[in-house]
């Protein structure tokens, strides 16, 4: 006698004619050392699905990218925005780079760096020009060597004779005005 046929495995079947579908094989997914259903794994904060896309993880709990830097990044002192990539400090703040920039112009830092005067940063340019003590003689910034006289300071080189323009040997005032020792004399004595 030939053997008999084997019964199909049930896995193999065809399903009978109203009768319900076999149950669908439940998703998993593994985050954070634990077995998730996807409809479970959720952000701490606002409970949007995380399964299938990037997540951050603080204190042992799930965050969507938004709600982790809502939540954590530090802000930049500009915008009051969260910084999500590159974070400058300075001046005991924290800003985005391209918020760090000369409080006068506008000019963002480069590798000339920055002056700070009350709380605010400024380009060298601007600084010496809006704070940098300014010339007796000819008005304009002094940013190296200078000269103390007649309750201001000068340039070297503007340091002169009233009369001959002379910038070397001993100077005499007289009327708020300096003269070299020559022309002094004649003038006053």
């Amino acid at each position: 006698m030939p053997p008999s046929p084997k019964a199909p495995s049930p896995a193999l079947r065809p399903p009978r004619e109203g009768a319900p579908s076999p149950a669908p094989t439940p998703q998993v997914l593994t985050a954070l050392g634990k077995a998730w259903h996807p409809e479970h794994f959720t952000c701490a904060r606002c409970g949007q699905e995380l399964g299938g896309q990037p997540f951050f993880e603080r204190g042992g709990q799930a965050y969507c990218e938004e709600d982790y830097h809502q939540a954590f990044s530090p802000r930049c002192a500009y915008c009051a925005g969260p910084i999500r990539e590159k974070v400058l400090t300075a001046m005991d703040q924290t800003w985005h780079p391209e918020h760090f920039f000369c409080t006068h112009c506008g000019k963002v830092f480069g590798d000339d760096g920055f002056h700070e005067r009350k709380g605010k940063p400024y380009c060298r340019q601007d600084f010496i020009a809006l704070f940098a003590p300014k010339c007796q003689g000819c008005e304009r910034p002094l940013t190296d060597n200078y000269l103390s006289a007649l309750q201001g300071v000068w340039h070297p080189e503007c340091f002169v004779c009233a009369v001959s323009g002379l910038h070397k040997g001993s100077f005499r005032e007289h009327a708020d005005k300096m003269y070299c020792q020559p022309c002094h004399d004649k003038l006053f004595l």
